[in-house]
């Protein structure tokens, strides 16, 4: 069984905050035909390119756009850490309805 996710909207999360690959990552209102508004979103995760330490990818990894990829995420210049940060994240994919997901 899963654990439960907690929804943080990404307007809240630092600029200067760490985010790791394999963070997930919800956008709503996104245009979907379903019975139940809540339902209305893609789920994306920070993925690692292979090869690639300049950018990580943001990869929908729900529903029928499984795979597709949302945007090219540039990377911290801390040569000691493989990670993005809050404020490029918010640039990559914009803030409005758009949550980081966090195991509770």
């Amino acid at each position: 069984m899963n654990p439960p996710k907690t929804l943080i909207p990404l307007s809240t999360i630092a600029d200067d905050r760490e985010i790791y690959r394999g963070t997930r990552f919800r956008q709503y209102k996104i245009g979907l035909n379903v019975p139940r508004k809540e339902d209305d979103y893609y789920e994306y995760m920070l993925a690692e390119i292979p090869g690639e330490r300049e950018y990580m990818l943001l990869s929908c990894v729900e529903g029928y756009k499984s795979g597709c990829a949302l945007a090219m995420v540039k990377t911290a210049m801390d040569a000691g850490k493989f990670v993005v940060t809050g404020k490029a994240i918010k640039y990559s994919m914009g803030i409005e309805d758009t949550y980081l997901l966090e195991a509770e």
